[in-house]
């Protein structure tokens, strides 16, 4: 007898093989490109470790995970890229939907808590104009029209997402970590610093 526990992973798959395989190169995408360094040795790191990896050892970042200057620039510019790549590809329909269209998947589950860093940290490192939500009105009962945002999609998307009551106990669980670690801690501040005092490199995209 089957149990809901395959029922709910059935829920989250598309019916045809080619939307299947859409779906699994979204998450690809994801897990190659941005959450995994794919290597094991020192100083290797993934890309979205830009947003947070210090520059020196810390409490937060041993010696083995630090990341240099030219190295976060790099890793900067490819989850931007990344992040272009995924509003140029997604099926987000007009006034929000999840990635591949009405209906939630694996996809949305991949990228919803990466986007929950991106939200809070590309802002607070890098300077970058809030890409998911309007200035000053992140509340998330309600779908918004963010007029500054550099992926439209992405915005519908993760304000859609937000409207369900689990993602939005996610993004919230994440961004009460990140803003009151770096409050208490000073979290950040490294990163900061490094990128405050490089301007020979870009970090603002948007």
């Amino acid at each position: 007898e089957e149990d809901d526990d395959d029922d709910d992973k059935r829920n989250l798959i598309l019916d045809t093989p080619s939307d299947r395989a859409y779906i699994n190169l979204i998450i690809r995408c994801h897990d190659l490109y941005i959450a995994s360094p794919n290597s094991t040795q020192p100083n290797f790191s993934h890309t979205q470790g830009c947003m947070y990896l210090d520059p020196n050892p810390t409490k937060y970042t041993p010696k083995r995970r630090t990341m240099t200057t030219s190295v976060r620039a790099a890793k900067l510019k490819e989850l931007y890229q990344q992040l272009c790549w995924l509003e140029a590809n997604c099926r987000v329909e007009k006034g929000g939907s999840y990635l591949a269209g009405e209906k939630m998947t694996c996809a949305d589950i991949t990228w919803f808590p990466t986007a929950c860093f991106m939200e809070i940290l590309l802002p607070k490192v890098f300077g970058w104009t809030p890409i998911f939500f309007p200035p000053n009105d992140d509340t998330t009962k309600e779908i918004k029209v963010n007029t500054t945002a550099a992926f439209p999609k992405l915005t519908a998307w993760f304000q859609y997402c937000c409207t369900n009551q689990h993602f939005a106990l996610t993004r919230n669980e994440i961004r009460s970590v990140l803003i009151d670690d770096h409050a208490a801690n000073g979290r950040f501040q490294g990163v900061i610093e490094d990128v405050q005092s490089h301007s020979e490199y870009k970090w603002k995209y948007v």
